[in-house]
């Protein structure tokens, strides 16, 4: 955002909350994410298979309209509230694999498909969704936009 009077470039603040469910015995994590400056959520979803002759797998898949904006609202303030297995029941619940960004691709290529409006977002919880630990529960975070 620039100030009208001197072009100045002034930083929006970007109040970003995300929730981190685990399912399907830990081969899932899904990660909620919502942040004030946009109207719906993302989901990320980090699978991984442990059949492979390789040893395992993980993909990605990155949705814009797997949840509205009051579902995840809801399950976000379940996770705030420690209700964990509730969080889960809704999340199963209300869940469409609709509106997919990216499916099935790599660590690189999600970063690559991750919409310009939330950049900054991302860049501050690109860890909680490709680490191997799984950080269950909710978070909350004020992340100054960078204006790139």
């Amino acid at each position: 955002m620039f100030d009208n009077d001197t072009d100045e470039y002034i930083p929006r603040t970007l109040h970003t909350r995300f929730g981190i469910i685990v399912t399907d015995k830990k081969h899932c994590r899904f990660v909620i994410t919502r942040v004030n400056t946009v109207e719906s959520p993302l989901v990320f979803l980090r699978e991984w298979s442990d059949d492979t002759e390789y040893g395992y797998e993980e993909y990605y898949t990155l949705y814009r309209s797997a949840l509205t904006a009051d579902e995840a609202d809801d399950i976000l303030d379940l996770l705030q509230n420690n209700e964990k297995r509730k969080a889960n029941a809704l999340l199963k619940k209300c869940f469409k694999p609709e509106d997919i960004i990216c499916e099935s691709v790599s660590e690189t290529r999600l970063e690559d498909a991750v919409p310009d409006e939330w950049y900054d977002v991302w860049h501050e919880i690109e860890y909680f969704i490709t680490c191997e630990k799984d950080f269950t529960g909710y978070y909350e975070n004020d992340i100054k936009e960078q204006g790139y």
